[in-house]
């Protein structure tokens, strides 16, 4: 290899446009829920047509729905806010509109899902009713 080569290669390297996110096709960031001192507590990824809820850098949870996801982070938000620690989320675009088309074919509105799901959640793990007993 000739020394023109080399340098001909290095200079096609520094003028070259570098790579995102979507280019190499890894996960890309479309919520963090942060500290108040801007330390990320949690977010959201979106790859490959799941949504997946990260804490503390690792994944816990994957759901094909938006609107699931952004109830989890609003159930963890929750939950720091309980333990005294204040919380600011932000949400992409792309997950807030996908979030809102899902409540949307649901007949609500994405608070009013939220709420739903969050009800739903609390009422997932209740003991079932006690069945009435024969005299």
């Amino acid at each position: 290899m000739s020394i023109s080569s080399k340098s001909r290669r290095d200079a096609r390297r520094r003028t070259a446009p570098r790579r995102t996110d979507s280019q190499t096709g890894g996960p890309k960031v479309h919520a963090q829920l942060k500290g108040p001192d801007d330390r990320v507590l949690a977010g959201a990824t979106f790859a490959e047509g799941e949504w997946t809820l990260v804490l503390r850098g690792e994944p816990v949870a994957s759901t094909a729905s938006a609107a699931m996801l952004l109830a989890m982070l609003r159930h963890t938000a929750a939950s720091r806010h309980a333990q005294g620690i204040a919380t600011r989320l932000s949400v992409s675009k792309a997950l807030d509109a996908a979030a809102s088309a899902e409540a949307a074919a649901e007949g609500r509105t994405l608070a009013e899902h939220l709420d739903w799901l969050e009800a739903e959640r609390r009422t997932r793990n209740d003991p079932p009713a006690a069945a009435p007993v024969a005299h």
